[in-house]
């Protein structure tokens, strides 16, 4: 039945299922008898049913109106109202509920079966996306687990962990599974910064874009983790600190550069050691090119992004 129903036929094809349906109950009726039993019609019900089923509904009806004329004339004596007559007009109306109705149980089994068949195509490409995003969500939490070894207390290594986390469930709060707008550039960069950015201070310059399923948390958590080190230690730390977010498609049309700058802020150190933040604002799937540097104006970092796409109209 699915094979039946589910596929989008062209018009040639459409066509070519007519005239099959057309030809085959003929056929039938003429090598049984050439109209001696009556009911001349009766034939052409089952076609009628699967063009309904297999096709679009108009086609059905002009299935239904050649059928009723290729019966008519061959099975039936001649033209309907050749002779207009009270039994001929009752037996018209007859025919013409009965091939409607026909049509639009056919029409609504058909749209029920097409609609049940979507959403369980839907449903398992979500369950992918679940399955990608969980095994994701598992390798973060590792990587954010192996900081570990180096923190100077298990008290400092919980304190920290536990903020990672926080971020990591903050990140996954702003992706909804299925969402088409979920990688979509500014709305992904001004949702992550707007928690710190309660005055204004965090810019935002860059054309709309959309980016790969895969870019959306490592980037949410590489711009959670300078938006934390800009209210600790830098531009967003005092009152006269900015910072600026860039972002373009490159010449290519596949890769996203984006620029976080640092301005205003108090003079900017190296880290003593390499921290978990540190880490975080690495290369890595999704991210495939990052550079981090602490000048002393500021913190400037730029991250490439493949596979993202700009959003035109």
């Amino acid at each position: 039945m699915r094979r039946l129903v589910e596929p989008d036929r062209s018009v040639s094809e459409s066509f070519a299922w007519l005239g099959g349906l057309l030809i085959v109950p003929t056929a039938i009726r003429a090598s049984v008898d050439t109209g001696a039993l009556g009911l001349p019609f009766i034939t052409y019900w089952p076609s009628l049913l699967i063009c309904s089923l297999a096709l679009e509904a108009r086609y059905a009806v002009v299935f239904a109106v050649v059928a009723a004329i290729t019966a008519q004339r061959l099975f039936g004596g001649g033209a309907w109202f050749e002779a207009v007559t009270a039994g001929r007009v009752v037996f018209f109306v007859l025919f013409a509920l009965s091939g409607g109705l026909i049509i639009a149980t056919g029409a609504t089994l058909r749209g029920a079966m097409r609609a049940v068949s979507s959403i369980n195509a839907q449903q398992e490409h979500y369950n992918r996306e679940l399955r990608h995003r969980v095994r994701n969500m598992l390798t973060l939490i590792q990587a954010l687990a192996s900081r570990g070894p180096r923190a100077a207390s298990p008290m400092d290594f919980y304190k920290e962990f536990s903020q990672r986390i926080d971020g990591l469930a903050a990140a996954s709060d702003l992706l909804q599974i299925g969402a088409e707008a979920e990688g979509r550039l500014p709305e992904l960069v001004r949702s992550t910064t707007a928690p710190f950015d309660s005055n204004g201070r965090i810019r935002l310059t860059g054309e709309p874009c959309r980016l790969p399923t895969g870019s959306c948390i490592p980037l949410i958590m590489a711009l959670h983790e300078l938006c934390t080190n800009a209210v600790k230690h830098g531009a967003l730390s005092n009152d006269g600190g900015h910072v600026e977010v860039n972002w373009f498609i490159g010449a290519e049309g596949q890769t996203l550069y984006l620029l976080w700058t640092e301005r205003g802020g108090p003079r900017v150190l190296p880290p003593a050691r390499e921290g978990l933040g540190t880490r975080l604002l690495m290369p890595q799937p999704g991210i495939e090119g990052l550079e981090l540097n602490f000048d002393p104006d500021g913190v400037w970092c730029e991250m490439r992004i493949n596979g993202a796409q700009a959003i035109t109209g």
